[in-house]
């Protein structure tokens, strides 16, 4: 009588491992994603990144300051304010000593508390607009006035919504940005 699992079934190498061959090695995903992938690389994930890859946010080095601004925000907001900090399910703390890490943890959500004020001050509607392109969580599409700027099918008010998001964001970032009037 055999013990153990079950023989997986399938064909066999000389060796008796269960053979690969004919199988895909990685899944791409469906023809949007592969869509996707092919327009925005790796940015495509989020709204700041879809922004940054269409050029909506300039170009060089201030673009890319206020991309990874925008993404250190999102990550720090939702690692604090929905989550709490990260730690081990086995112990108290991550591998780091306490006093560390704690000191660690209230430095990154001064930052963030500074960042949020900085989006704050402009008033509710400006704090908005900064939480849809950057703390809302964004992975295939949205907010709908960034995908009609994208489509390049823009209502009246989306340019002011992207430059009002964006002025905020380089605030923030410490980039001097020269907000573009565009009419669409």
């Amino acid at each position: 009588m055999a013990r153990g699992r079950k023989r997986k079934a399938g064909p066999r190498t000389k060796s008796g491992r269960l053979s690969t061959a004919g199988i895909p090695r990685i899944d791409r995903g469906n023809d949007r994603a592969a869509q996707m992938q092919a327009i925005y690389g790796t940015n495509g994930s989020d709204a700041i990144g879809r922004c940054f890859e269409r050029g909506l946010m300039g170009s060089g080095q201030d673009a890319k300051a206020m991309l990874d601004t925008g993404r250190a925000i999102h990550r720090a907001y939702w690692a604090h304010y929905a989550n709490g900090p990260v730690r081990c399910s086995l112990a108290d703390r991550n591998g780091a000593s306490v006093a560390e890490d704690s000191e660690r943890e209230r430095r990154q959500e001064l930052w963030l508390r500074d960042m949020l004020r900085i989006a704050g001050d402009g008033g509710h509607t400006v704090r908005v607009l900064f939480d849809q392109l950057i703390v809302d969580i964004n992975p295939d599409q949205g907010p709908d006035w960034l995908d009609r700027l994208i489509a390049r099918k823009p209502m009246s008010t989306d340019w002011a919504c992207l430059a009002c998001a964006l002025d905020t964001l380089a605030d923030c970032a410490g980039v001097e940005r020269l907000t573009a009037q565009r009419s669409a």
